[in-house]
C-alpha cells in the first residue's frame, strides 16, 4: 500500500470515528429533551459537563481535519448540529460557574448568633473511614451533621459524638439509605418521614439558632435513577425510574411552598445534577435558592472518577438566607465527598431572583407527584 492510500485510510478511520462521536453526543444532548421518567433517558441529565467537553473535543477534531481534507456537506450539518448542541448543553451548566451572578448573596454580618453550619456527608455504608470523618468534624467544627446511608454499625462507630452534639435523630438502616443527625443546636418536632418509598426516610426537625429563630431543616436521600435495587429474595429487580425520587422532592418542595414565611433549608444527597429540570422544578415550587450557582459546580460524586462526576449533594435555602461559606471537602473513603455550608439566616435579606412557580409548573409537579405514589 502507497503512502497515499495509507494518508487517505486514516483519514477516513478519523472522519468516521469524529462523525460516530458526534452523533453519540447530538444524541445524548437531544434524549434529555423527552419529558420521561425512564431511568434510562433520565441519567443523560447527568454528564452535561462530560458532553459539552467531548463536543468541543470533536468541533476541534473537525477544524483539524479540514486542515488536511475537504469536508463533505453531511459534515458540516454534523458540525452545526454538534455546535448548537455545544451551546445547549452550556446554557444548563453556565449558572454554575463564577461567570454567572450569585443566587445567594454573600453574608458579611459580623454576628455569629443567627449562623448555622452544616456538614453534609454521605458516608456509603460499607465505607469504615470512621477516624477520618472524625477528624473532619474537630477540623470543620460544624452546628449539624448529616450522614447519609449509615447503618447501625456506623451508628455505633460513632458513639460519644452526642457529647458535642447533644441533639439528635437516627434512623440507620442497612439498604443503602439510613440517616443521622447530630446537633449542637436544640432540636424540636422531630420526625422521620417515609414519604413516598416505605424504604426510604427523609428527616424534618426544627433548629432553635443561637438568636433563638426558628428554621425548619429537612434531609434527604431519595433513590436515584438507573439503581437496581434487590427484591424480596433478594435478587435484582427491574431499574428503578426517577418518578419516586422527583415525587419525594416535589412533594417537600410544594410543603415548603406552603409555610409562606418560614425559613427553610433542605440538604443532603439528592441524587440529582443541579441542572436537571427536576431540580429546577424542585426549586421554583419551594422558592429555594442554590448556593452553588455563581460560584461553581462543587462535584461530591464519585470520588474515585476524576471525568465522572457530578454535584448530586446539596443544601439548597429559603431566601431568608445568605452564604457564609460553601466548601467541598476531601475524600475522607466515601464514593462522596463531604461538603460544608455555612448560612447567616436574615429575615430581611432581598433575592432579586427567587425561583418562583411558571405556568403549568404547579400541575406538572403534582401530577409527577400522584406517579411516584402509585408506582411505589
Amino acid at each position: 500500500m502507497s503512502i497515499k492510500s495509507e494518508r487517505n485510510t486514516l483519514y477516513l478511520l478519523c472522519r468516521v470515528t469524529v462523525g460516530l462521536l458526534s452523533l453519540i453526543l447530538v444524541f445524548g444532548t437531544a434524549i434529555p429533551l423527552l419529558r420521561s421518567d425512564e431511568w434510562w433517558i433520565r441519567i443523560f441529565d447527568f454528564p452535561r459537563i462530560q458532553v459539552a467537553t467531548l463536543l468541543m473535543l470533536a468541533l476541534a477534531s473537525y477544524a483539524v481535519l479540514r486542515l488536511f481534507v475537504r469536508l463533505r456537506s453531511w459534515e458540516y450539518v454534523l458540525v452545526s448540529v454538534a455546535g448548537l448542541s455545544l451551546v445547549w448543553q452550556l446554557m444548563y451548566i453556565a449558572p454554575y460557574t463564577i461567570f454567572y451572578p450569585k443566587q445567594m448573596s454573600d453574608s458579611h454580618a459580623s454576628d455569629d448568633s443567627n449562623r448555622i453550619s452544616l456538614l453534609i456527608y454521605n458516608v456509603l455504608y460499607d465505607n469504615e473511614e470512621v477516624t477520618s470523618l472524625r477528624n473532619l468534624i474537630r477540623a470543620t467544627d460544624p452546628d449539624i451533621i448529616l450522614l447519609s446511608e449509615p447503618t447501625q454499625w456506623w451508628l455505633g462507630q460513632l458513639d460519644g459524638l452526642e457529647e458535642d452534639y447533644p441533639y439528635t435523630l437516627f434512623q440507620p438502616q442497612e439498604n443503602h439509605y439510613g440517616k443521622l443527625l447530630y446537633s449542637r443546636l436544640e432540636l424540636e418536632n422531630q420526625e422521620i418521614r417515609f414519604l413516598i418509598d416505605p424504604e426510604v426516610p427523609s428527616i424534618r426537625v426544627g433548629v432553635r439558632l443561637r438568636s433563638g429563630a426558628l428554621v425548619t431543616l429537612y434531609g434527604v436521600h431519595p433513590r436515584p435513577p438507573g439503581l437496581r435495587p434487590p427484591n424480596d429474595e433478594g435478587e435484582e429487580s427491574d431499574r428503578e425510574d426517577s418518578d419516586m425520587r422527583d415525587a419525594e422532592l416535589l412533594l417537600i418542595a410544594k410543603e415548603v411552598s406552603e409555610l409562606q414565611n418560614t425559613p427553610v433549608i433542605i440538604a443532603g444527597d439528592f441524587n440529582d445534577v443541579a441542572w436537571s429540570r427536576s431540580t429546577h422544578l424542585f426549586q421554583r415550587i419551594g422558592g429555594m435558592l442554590d448556593p452553588r450557582v455563581g460560584r461553581g459546580f462543587f462535584n461530591t460524586f464519585d470520588t474515585r472518577n476524576i471525568f465522572l462526576r457530578y454535584p448530586l449533594d446539596h443544601v439548597f435555602a429559603s431566601r431568608h438566607f445568605l452564604l457564609v461559606e460553601l466548601r467541598r471537602l476531601p475524600n475522607i473513603g466515601s464514593d462522596h465527598f463531604p461538603i460544608l455550608v455555612v448560612l447567616d439566616y436574615n429575615p430581611n435579606s432581598l433575592v432579586d431572583e427567587e425561583p418562583k412557580p411558571s405556568t403549568g409548573d404547579k400541575e406538572e409537579a403534582d401530577k409527577a407527584i400522584d406517579e411516584g405514589k402509585s408506582n411505589n
